[in-house]
């Protein structure tokens, strides 16, 4: 199954349990990435993409910013602290968590069509 880029979004919050931790209005996300190494997302990851990682630090943030990342969603229940989830609002980076592991939503994302 294929999505269409604003289908994307709320399908991966529905196949993954995710919560939202910014708003996600208006934001669409093409395919899918999975790493916790920034350098290989920095290096890997294109524009609008959703990122899956159970990093939860501010450079996150940075590498999604500076990648123009959509979206990052935390596995494994982790939830960042309100300083990055604030610098991810001001940077139009959408935050969600899940309760999965990185495999379990990894899975889920692929079944829901979440890929290019």
């Amino acid at each position: 199954m294929k999505l269409d880029t604003d289908q994307k979004l709320p399908a991966a919050l529905l196949a993954v349990q995710a919560r939202p931790l910014t708003n996600t209005e208006g934001v669409h996300v093409t395919d899918c990435y999975i790493s916790d190494l920034l350098s290989d997302v920095l290096a890997r990851a294109k524009p609008g993409m959703l990122w899956v990682t159970v990093q939860i630090h501010r450079n996150v943030i940075s590498v999604a910013a500076t990648n123009d990342i959509a979206a990052v969603l935390f596995t494994c229940g982790r939830q960042p602290d309100a300083s990055v989830i604030a610098e991810a609002e001001t940077e139009g980076i959408v935050l969600l968590t899940t309760p999965l592991t990185t495999y379990e939503a990894a899975g889920k994302l692929w079944q829901a069509g979440i890929h290019d």
